[in-house]
């Protein structure tokens, strides 16, 4: 009877640290993705709206601009990392090359990496854009006017046009040059972290 009770308490115990786990990996990366999102989207909206708001027509042009070229180049980052094969990196490793650890890393972890370029930040870029196009339009706009609903559909149809057109135009080169931008984005970072 006592040995029969043990068991079951051993059982019990087990099913109790079985409901303690974690959260899984899934949610807690989802969670993440989330928190970060929302940091971006407030430092990203913040500069922007300081940049734009009460400035010259130019001023909104030039963070429209780089607000698609930062959108741009991170989908493009995201494509070569996703594409690209750790293995092209292990040699280099082996000789030390400084970046050949770091892009064996992010070879290594291309889907967290490509959601975080891509997703995160290039969808905050898009958004942070569409904001910074508004700012524009009403420099241009006359309230009520024909023209405003023109000026209104063009700076929106130019900001999307550029945007999803660059994406598609750069794609091409991101993966046909994955290992160069890889590498040449893993050496850049350890400017500013050095790698183990």
């Amino acid at each position: 009877m006592d040995s029969s009770d043990s068991l079951n308490q051993k059982k019990n115990k087990n099913k109790k640290k079985q409901k303690k786990k974690r959260i899984p990996a899934w949610l807690a990366w989802g969670l993440e993705v989330l928190l970060l999102s929302f940091a971006l989207t407030v430092l990203f909206s913040f500069l922007t709206e300081i940049s734009v708001k009460n400035s010259p027509a130019y001023i909104c042009v030039i963070v429209l601009i780089v607000l698609l070229i930062v959108n741009i180049s991170c989908d493009v980052l995201a494509n070569a990392i996703i594409s690209c094969n750790p293995e092209a990196f292990h040699a280099m490793a082996a000789k030390k090359i400084k970046g050949a650890k770091r892009s064996v890393f992010f070879c290594r972890n291309a889907t967290k990496l490509s959601s975080i370029f891509a997703d995160v930040i290039g969808d905050i870029c898009g958004i942070v854009s569409g904001a910074a196009g508004t700012a524009l339009i009403v420099h241009f706009a006359m309230t009520g006017s024909v023209y405003e609903i023109v000026v209104s559909i063009g700076v929106s149809a130019v900001i999307g046009a550029l945007t999803v057109g660059g994406k598609a135009i750069f794609k091409h080169f991101a993966i046909k040059y994955n290992k160069r931008i890889v590498f040449g984005f893993a050496k850049f970072t350890t400017f500013f972290k050095k790698e183990k």
